[in-house]
């Protein structure tokens, strides 16, 4: 399967030329052309997901927002449905009261900030698998801990009812040796694979943070790489397909 993380940064009138209506066709065109089996999403405003939602043929997009009204960005789950059928579908919200809309950790910034979940199984054989995408806290170290640690809670609770393979994307705003990065790769219920790692600049600010370190991962647990990994950096007509370098990786369920 090929799967991918990518955060297509939210629609910004201080990103001048750089504005969604300005990239979004390349996007578009960029999706087309890879046929991903799966994407996780982050940032996208409720324009976007029409967009995309409306003209990515093939896929079905799954997400709601993360305000108390559902509105406002969400991380929706993208998949191709001539491949898949969805089983479950649940979003949470990373704070004390995960199934309260709109509510975060006290200690973070103003932006609520969810994990979307979805359960998928292969049309060609039984075999299910869970997705997870989440965008963790810009701002707050603690929040971003409190969130990862909320989701491999839940994890664990949906593999008591499901135990399945699952894969966790995201932008984590983290780096890899920071401690959120850590509950992933070293929970005590199921440490994740870093299915991406090596990739520096996975946020690069349209170009002008060339150095900064990588902060969107794909994790795995019941899957193995087939083969390496990439990114999506290049550019076209002059135009990056986001502040973020998309990454795809390649696996395969090695647990039924």
């Amino acid at each position: 399967m090929k799967i991918v993380t990518f955060n297509l940064r939210c629609d910004n009138n201080g990103d001048a030329e750089n504005r969604w209506q300005f990239r979004k066709g390349i996007v578009l065109d960029r999706l087309e052309a890879e046929t991903p089996d799966v994407v996780g999403f982050q940032e996208v405003r409720p324009e976007m997901a029409e967009f995309i939602r409306m003209h990515w043929n093939g896929y079905l997009c799954l997400g709601c927002g993360r305000g108390a009204s559902f509105d406002g960005e969400n991380n929706m789950i993208g998949f191709r449905a001539d491949r898949f059928e969805l089983m479950q579908l649940d979003t949470f919200w990373l704070s004390e009261t995960p199934d309260v809309p709109g509510s975060r950790y006290a200690d973070q910034s103003s932006c609520p900030r969810v994990c979307t979940h979805v359960m998928l199984r292969p049309l060609a054989g039984s075999s299910l698998f869970h997705v997870y995408n989440t965008h963790l806290d810009h701002v707050s170290d603690s929040a971003r801990v409190l969130g990862a640690q909320a989701i491999m809670r839940r994890i664990a609770e949906d593999m008591k009812h499901r135990s399945a393979p699952f894969v966790v994307t995201g932008d984590m705003n983290a780096d890899p040796d920071s401690p959120a990065i850590d509950v992933f790769k070293n929970n005590p219920w199921y440490p994740l694979v870093n299915e991406t790692p090596h990739f520096p600049a996975s946020y690069h600010g349209f170009g002008r943070c060339p150095d900064a370190p990588q902060i969107d991962y794909i994790f795995s647990h019941g899957f193995t790489a087939v083969k390496p990994p990439e990114a999506w950096s290049d550019q076209a007509f002059g135009k990056y397909l986001s502040d973020h370098n998309a990454l795809c990786a390649y696996l395969e369920m090695t647990e039924k």
